[in-house]
């Protein structure tokens, strides 16, 4: 059948129908929006007052007692409270839902700073989670954010109604005003001191004036000057301060001992000759020096060691024997105490400790992959386990089979971070070992193996097909898209057989315009049949439901070229 003779045969509606269909369905979009701009307005109320208020203070109660009222009420009528993250705007199916340029107070910013593009209040919503999630929110005010961020915080809560949406900080520019002239500078700061000799810089004059006097008799009574002594005199160093001052200024300027002396034990160890105890002596030495700095964690002081090795290892021509006695220390430092000690440096490091350790984490060997992955599971800050999972992808780029254990460790959220670790690296073979993920009890588990699968092609048609049958609707609906793009038109019949089965027109609207969508991608023709009879059937129990999957249908046709008419008005829902 050609697409020509298809178009004359379907039927078209009256345009006076047709009309009537787009006023509902405008109709039914415009009361969606309204409920969640009011939604939305009671929830940035709660926000506010959750930042304000002791837990049990009657004001917020009352907050949260309108809050659930409001949330109970939108779940009557709709699937879920889906919201897409601008940086001043939250959005809902496209409309602008809520808008607050003051970064300050802009609950769309709040979200967007740390990430997060997308969040989804599911029905079912349980008022517990509603709390813990404002905890969560008023907490992340106060985190370092060196150590954890509100998409981890979020993260660690396990919500089963409430969905998240992110993207790596790294992967989008930033909107901080950087000054590229010295005018550019002065216009953006904060104070700009007195300008034009107006009243206001009389005024700083005359305080000026006022309090000199006062400062001057301060600093008398301070240095308490001998009678007849000047304030001038007063002030003169003795030459005992000066010897020591000029002491403290020679060590700043001078290299710590300690540096010095890795450089010439080095410089050593690459002049021994062919004796094997005097290597075996030099290696035994670094690795209790080594070991001592981290248990005092000195990490800086290691990393000095780490680095002179591998500079030399990269730069000179040298014997096999210094060849092993080298590699034989670097792989010492990413053993499993070393990496041990480097973890207790990450709970308590400073600033300035900071650049040091990831410093470390560049120098270490393969041999440290295994010592990594057990560290991954006791790591508590956010910003040290995205850069112990960096470090793993780096290490196992060519060679994934040392991570290949932890999959199956019962801790789902270390099981997790290694997935993710798979994920950056993309080796073609991982499909083949992620078929017992796919089922995994743990959901957050089950999700991560769909966002591997995704990145690796063709060999994971087979499990993301799996995936369209997961206990959970919003990993279905990802499932779907994911595996019409891997399968391409492959992918027709299975999802045909899932959008015919008896009861799917009872699924939420999200999943069922996910399948549809995914139906119509696969671009084949001989789906348009199957969209045809789900547009064109009637139901008369179950209506409003079956209603939106005849309206799924028909957009699916449309992807397709098919103008497909439907004799009634259809309502969107949800």
């Amino acid at each position: 059948m050609t697409r020509a003779f298809m178009e004359k045969s379907v039927s078209q509606p009256k345009e006076g129908l047709k009309e009537k269909f787009i006023d509902e369905e405008k109709a039914v979009e415009d009361k969606s929006v309204r409920a969640t701009r009011a939604l939305i307005q009671t929830f940035l109320q709660t926000v506010k007052a959750f930042r304000i208020y002791e837990a049990n203070h009657p004001i917020l109660l009352k907050f949260m007692e309108r809050l659930k009222k409001d949330f109970d009420n939108y779940f009557e009528e709709f699937d879920s409270f889906p919201l897409l993250v601008g940086e001043h705007r939250l959005f809902y199916r496209g409309k602008v839902v809520y808008e607050n340029q003051d970064v300050k107070e802009s609950l769309a910013f709040f979200f967007f700073k740390d990430g997060i593009r997308e969040i989804k209040f599911l029905e079912g919503l349980e008022f517990r989670e509603v709390v813990d999630f404002l905890q969560v929110v008023r907490r992340s005010e106060s985190v370092n954010r060196m150590e954890d961020d509100l998409v981890t915080l979020l993260w660690e809560k396990d919500f089963s109604h409430i969905l998240f949406g992110t993207v790596d900080e790294f992967l989008e520019g930033g909107s901080t005003f950087v000054p590229s002239t010295e005018e550019e500078f002065d216009q953006h700061l904060e104070f700009k001191g007195f300008e034009g000799g107006g009243a206001d810089e009389s005024a700083f004059e005359k305080e000026k004036e006022e309090t000199f006097p006062l400062t001057i008799e301060g600093l008398k009574q301070a240095l308490n000057p001998s009678p007849g002594q000047s304030l001038v005199q007063a002030c003169l160093l003795s030459p005992e301060e000066t010897d020591e001052i000029n002491r403290e200024i020679e060590q700043e300027y001078q290299p710590d001992y300690i540096y010095m002396l890795i450089d010439n034990l080095v410089e050593i160890l690459l002049h021994l000759g062919e004796d094997m105890d005097a290597y075996e002596n030099m290696i035994s030495y670094f690795e209790r020096t080594g070991g001592s700095f981290l248990e005092q964690r000195e990490v800086r002081k290691v990393v000095a060691v780490l680095r002179k090795l591998n500079d030399a290892m990269e730069s000179m021509a040298l014997k096999d024997k210094q060849i092993f006695a080298i590699r034989r220390i670097l792989d010492t430092f990413s053993g499993s105490r070393p990496i041990d000690l480097l973890g207790e440096s990450m709970k308590g490091n400073g600033e300035a400790d900071s650049e040091a350790i990831l410093q470390y984490l560049r120098l270490l060997t393969k041999k440290a992959v295994e010592p990594l992955c057990h560290l991954l599971a006791k790591v508590e800050s956010g910003k040290w386990r995205k850069a112990v999972c960096d470090t793993l992808a780096e290490l196992s780029r060519e060679e994934i089979k040392p991570l290949l254990p932890f999959l199956s460790d019962p801790n789902p959220y270390l099981v997790s971070h290694i997935l993710y670790v798979l994920g950056k690296i993309r080796h073609p073979s991982t499909a083949k070992y992620l078929g017992d993920l796919a089922v995994h009890e743990n959901s957050k588990v089950r999700e991560e193996t769909l966002q591997v699968l995704k990145k690796l092609g063709d060999p994971a048609k087979k499990l993301l097909e799996k995936f369209l049958n997961d206990p959970m609707p919003e990993l279905r609906a990802k499932a779907s898209l994911a595996f019409v793009q891997v399968a391409k038109g492959e992918a027709a019949k299975p999802l045909a057989g899932i959008v015919l089965s008896k009861d799917f027109y009872k699924r939420d609207y999200e999943e069922k315009a996910s399948f549809l969508r995914a139906l119509g991608e696969t671009g084949t023709q001989e789906v348009i049949p199957v969209l045809q009879k789900i547009s064109r059937k009637k139901r008369w129990f179950g209506k409003r439901k079956w209603d939106e999957t005849r309206l799924c249908a028909r957009h699916a046709l449309k992807m397709l070229g098919v103008n497909e008419g439907l004799d009634t008005p259809v309502k969107k829902h949800g």
